[in-house]
């Protein structure tokens, strides 16, 4: 048995947490916020990638695509049954056509079927598919993930930013932080890498009963997609461009002056800093409904991806050791996570 730390209370911390308590190791979750899930785990489009969002990385849609089932065998009942996903292939700007699409899904196992769907996505700008994806419920996940740290075991300390021996010595310490990795690992005297950091904003929405809780994202390129936000009436707007209010690549993220107090703390009500309306411009193009849209608010959060990935838009997730007593999780998609965790745990 291993006395752990692992720094950062976002679904891949936690649930790195859970497996290696469950593995029989003395485990303490620190999470510098109070609450569990609250920075990009819980600022998301709530969506269940099954790889369909990455025609131009095989390897991110298969990692999708095969990590889907640890994640449905683990937090299940998170998962939103009924909600109908399509996806848009843009007739313009898109970096793939239609018939390359289809074929990029039926090379990797992703079930679809052509609909015509005008009263969401207008046929004479994207062409449509409909696909077995999921939605999450962001509070029900959390849910989940605070019951299975109690019964694994897990000491969760909230509101506490772990300086690396707080409590005592750590064989382990697991950073899960995510935007937040190289500051820890700056802090214990260790290497950091370049990241690509994006200050991104969602906008949260009241759309007509006609959306009728429908996930819908238009392919690929710069464009914009809508989800469900968990069970609520509203719905969370994503968008390639306006989403990002700055990037810059580097050791950490240069945020625009007066957006520091936005960040991770839930939905901003009337942000003077918003680009809801050029999501919507942007969006009505090929879905016209977004011309009703009410804004309701914002959310943001700091996103990492890697540098110089553009072309492929690649997500992976990579967990590596550090030494001989340090482990990063540098997360990709929510569905990884388990995968991680196991990853993880065997490097433990």
């Amino acid at each position: 048995m291993k006395r752990v730390a692992v720094v950062g209370g976002g679904i891949f911390g936690s649930t790195a947490a859970i497996y290696a308590a469950r593995s029989g190791h003395d485990v303490h979750l620190f999470e510098q916020r109070q609450e569990l899930l609250q920075a990009a785990s819980g600022i998301n489009q709530y969506r269940l990638h099954r790889g369909y969002h990455y025609p131009r990385s095989t390897e991110t849609a298969r990692s999708c695509r095969e990590a889907e089932r640890s994640f449905l065998d683990e937090y299940a009942d998170a998962i939103i049954s009924g909600t109908p996903h399509l996806y848009g292939i843009a007739k313009v700007q898109s970096k793939i056509s239609y018939t390359d699409y289809l074929s990029f899904c039926t090379a990797n196992f992703l079930e679809y079927r052509p609909v015509t769907v005008p009263h969401l996505i207008d046929p004479a700008a994207a062409d449509s598919i409909e696909v077995q994806e999921a939605s999450f419920d962001p509070e029900i996940l959390r849910t989940l993930v605070k019951k299975k740290l109690n019964e694994s075991g897990v000491n969760v300390h909230l509101g506490i930013r772990y300086c690396g021996q707080i409590g005592g010595e750590f064989d382990r310490t697991i950073i899960a932080t995510y935007a937040s990795i190289n500051s820890l690992l700056s802090d214990m005297g260790q290497p950091t890498e370049k990241y690509q950091f994006e200050v991104c904003e969602k906008p949260i929405v009241k759309l007509p009963p006609s959306f009728a809780k429908t996930d819908i994202v238009i392919m690929d390129g710069p464009f914009l997609s809508i989800g469900p936000m968990g069970r609520s009436d509203t719905y969370v707007l994503g968008h390639v461009v306006h989403a990002i209010h700055s990037s810059n690549v580097g050791y950490q993220p240069a945020i625009p002056k007066g957006m520091e107090s936005y960040l991770n703390g839930g939905i901003v009500s009337d942000p003077v800093q918003t680009n809801f309306h050029k999501f919507i411009e942007a969006g009505k193009q090929f879905i016209p409904g977004l011309s009703y849209a009410e804004h309701a608010g914002s959310m943001y959060t700091i996103r990492a991806v890697l540098p110089d990935c553009d072309d492929t838009d690649e997500r992976p997730t990579m967990v590596e050791s550090v030494g001989k007593h340090i482990i990063t999780i540098f997360s990709g998609k929510i569905g990884n996570c388990v995968e991680a965790a196991k990853a993880t745990v065997a490097l433990i």
